[in-house]
């Protein structure tokens, strides 16, 4: 009887542990591991941070790799998965509203919030008829990180709080900076380098997310659409697009991996160009996450194919 006694009691022990472990499949709670826990919005944060803290960090990005940054909504559960982290960092500047709704709500569960367009110096949006059906996306391009001086500036802010929350830790923050920073200056450089010889300037592309890239090498993009790559252009739109591109005489239009092909190779069928990737790393695509491409690997990518159209 005493041992039916032990063994019963030994099955109970073992299936509330069961139970316990299966509610833990998503991220841990705060007071599981010694770590910082980080959260972020979407990719090319998730790099950065990823670079910055590297395993001394517990990582998260709420955005799934292979889902559009512009239109995603996260769950309850993923904003209750935020609110048990010790910091979030989002972008800011209408990429993620939801972000910037949430920031407010965590500053009282005291998660450290960084938004990081207050960091770097801010494009205004240009004012061209594209038809718009959606204007929530603010007066600025949100696309910061695609300039790689801007991507270090990203990095030195995601270090330095890094720092101020896990002081034992912060050498090994600084010097992962130092490291990523080298990484970055020398991708500015091989921009530089590659398209110091142009014989074009402006670039066709298939949406607005290219105003850092272009300003900080000298560039001019022509967009077919606005700031949100599923934006419908108008007939008369595409038609101006169509007058320019006979025009300037484009040879090429650029289309990148998440947005939807359909008005780019209407364009490039009409307008005899074609067509090349330029990628706004705003996430990785399961191909790409499968060749173990990264932020430096498709940036590398996008100055080859700018080569191609505009260095004769």
């Amino acid at each position: 009887m005493k041992n039916k006694r032990i063994t019963k009691t030994f099955f109970v022990i073992i299936a509330i542990s069961l139970l316990l472990s299966g509610c833990n499949t998503e991220a841990p709670a705060k007071v599981s591991s010694d770590k910082l826990k980080v959260y972020v919005s979407f990719y090319p944060i998730y790099f950065a941070a990823d670079q910055i803290g590297k395993d001394k960090i517990e990582l998260y990005s709420v955005i799934p790799n292979g889902s559009e940054p512009h239109d995603y909504e996260p769950s309850i559960r993923e904003i209750a998965n935020v609110e048990n982290g010790d910091i979030f960092i989002f972008n800011g500047v209408g990429m993620e509203p939801w972000a910037e709704k949430l920031s407010d709500n965590l500053a009282r569960k005291e998660v450290q919030t960084l938004n990081l367009s207050e960091y770097v110096d801010l494009i205004k949006l240009e004012d061209e008829d594209h038809n718009h059906k959606d204007h929530d996306h603010g007066l600025y391009d949100p696309h910061i990180w695609l300039d790689p001086i801007n991507m270090n500036k990203i990095a030195y802010q995601i270090m330095i709080e890094f720092s101020e929350l896990d002081k034992p830790n912060e050498s090994f923050y600084k010097k992962s900076y130092e490291e990523f920073s080298e990484k970055l200056l020398e991708l500015d450089l091989s921009f530089r380098s590659g398209l110091e010889n142009l014989s074009e300037k402006d670039i066709l592309v298939s949406h607005q997310a290219f105003g850092y890239l272009t300003k900080r090498y000298g560039l001019e993009q022509i967009a077919v659409t606005g700031i949100t790559p599923h934006e419908e252009p108008s007939p008369g739109a595409i038609a101006k697009l169509l007058d320019i591109i006979e025009e300037e005489k484009f040879e090429y239009i650029f289309l990148e991996s998440l947005a939807s092909p359909k008005v780019v190779e209407l364009l490039a069928r009409e307008g005899n160009l074609q067509v090349l990737e330029l990628n706004p790393i705003s996430g990785l695509t399961k191909e790409q996450q499968e060749k173990k491409e990264d932020y430096f690997s498709l940036m590398m990518k996008n100055l080859e194919n700018l080569k191609k159209a505009l260095v004769r």
